[in-house]
């Protein structure tokens, strides 16, 4: 079989994350330094991150030649379900125009795929985007009429750690149900049923475990109580996605200075942290085995924290109840979209197109006569 060679971008806030896939084995993977300015537009932010992919080519010795397809991470673009998809016109111009209103830089995935596939003359791709939207019907439900629950988490990474399980089981992802745990500043538990992502927590919207930068389950009770003491929804929400959770309260977001320097030394305040967020990991787990209805193949843990032994000892012991635990550290970004892109060019998947619509658009109760039958978790086989 053919080994394609593909490039990946991946821009976050201060850097961007430029790798190089050859049949599947990462021959690089680099943060190049390229900052955010906020002063700019999307557009106008893409030619200085495009001359540092180059400079990282020539650095490393690859000929834009030899290249085969690029694949970007998939941002600012309106909710799909998950796979590949070609990057067109469309995709780039929702992208450069941020119409899901993320105001991230991962917006530039997109653009700095599609202007470079453009000049070498080669495919472009994007894989399970941000927005990954295959929640079933059930979980998009709140108790307040046209309210309805996004789907919020880390697609990418979570759906690449169960579909490379999947394949060292000599099984098919669209066969399995899996319990995903994505432990980073945020965390994310997700359930996963015949390939597709049914339902997960919301990992920067107040509805996940305590993770090492966000606050975790604010109920609504609890808002409020902030808000009675004075606390701005800005602060709230801060918590809430950039500085909750362990480093509001341990004063650190780094769980290595927490279990190697606080813990030893008797901070109980720190234990007690390390210990709810652990406690909450293994409550959101076992109600995504409920909403699998207990049928679970097994539970992968995979992120930065994974790396930590005795929080994968602790998990495994309080959860194997459920299923199988494996643990897969770190992050798989880099890897998920070069195989996304891979499994087109080897034809094993055919890719997507962007529809330029959000995936799902409301139930259309007002307009009940001719709308599709809701899809419920059951009717997913």
């Amino acid at each position: 079989m053919e080994k394609h060679t593909i490039l990946t971008i991946n821009p976050g806030m201060t850097s961007t994350k430029i790798g190089l896939v050859k049949g599947g084995e990462v021959i690089f993977d680099v943060n190049a330094d390229t900052p955010f300015d906020s002063s700019l537009s999307i557009p106008e932010q893409a030619p200085a991150r495009e001359r540092k992919i180059y400079e990282v080519l020539e650095q490393n010795a690859i000929l834009p030649d030899s290249i085969d397809a690029v694949s970007g991470r998939g941002v600012g673009i309106y909710s799909c379900e998950g796979g590949t998809y070609r990057i067109d016109e469309l995709a780039c111009d929702h992208a450069a125009r941020d119409v899901e209103g993320i105001r991230h830089p991962g917006c530039l995935g997109i653009v700095l795929s599609y202007r470079l596939g453009r000049r070498l003359g080669i495919p472009t791709f994007f894989v399970n985007p941000m927005n990954t939207d295959e929640l079933c019907d059930e979980a998009r439900m709140t108790g307040v009429k046209g309210l309805y629950r996004p789907a919020h988490a880390h697609m990418l990474n979570s759906k690449q750690v169960a579909i490379h399980h999947s394949e060292l089981q000599g099984k098919r992802y669209r066969d399995c149900n899996y319990i995903t745990v994505m432990m980073g500043s945020g965390i994310s538990v997700m359930a996963h049923r015949r390939g597709k992502a049914v339902d997960s927590t919301r990992a920067g919207d107040g509805q996940a475990p305590i993770a090492p930068t966000r606050a975790g389950d604010l109920c609504a009770g609890d808002v409020f109580t902030l808000l009675n003491r004075g606390m701005s929804l800005d602060r709230i929400k801060a918590l809430c996605d950039r500085n909750g959770g362990l480093e509001e309260l341990t004063g650190t977001g780094d769980a290595r200075k927490i279990t190697g320097e606080m813990i030893p030394t008797g901070n109980r305040p720190a234990k007690l942290a390390w210990d709810a967020m652990e406690y909450g990991i293994v409550k959101w787990i076992a109600a995504m085995a409920g909403v699998l209805r207990g049928n679970v193949d097994a539970i992968l843990l995979t992120g930065g924290l994974a790396y930590e032994e005795n929080l994968v000892r602790r998990l495994t012991e309080d959860s194997s109840w459920i299923a199988p635990v494996y643990a897969y550290p770190g992050s798989f970004e880099t890897e998920a979209l070069a195989a996304g892109a891979e499994r087109v060019l080897s034809g094993e998947e055919e890719a997507k197109t962007y529809t330029g619509k959000p995936v799902w658009m409301g139930f259309g109760f007002e307009a009940w006569e001719g709308e599709a039958p809701c899809v419920s978790c059951r009717d997913i086989v």
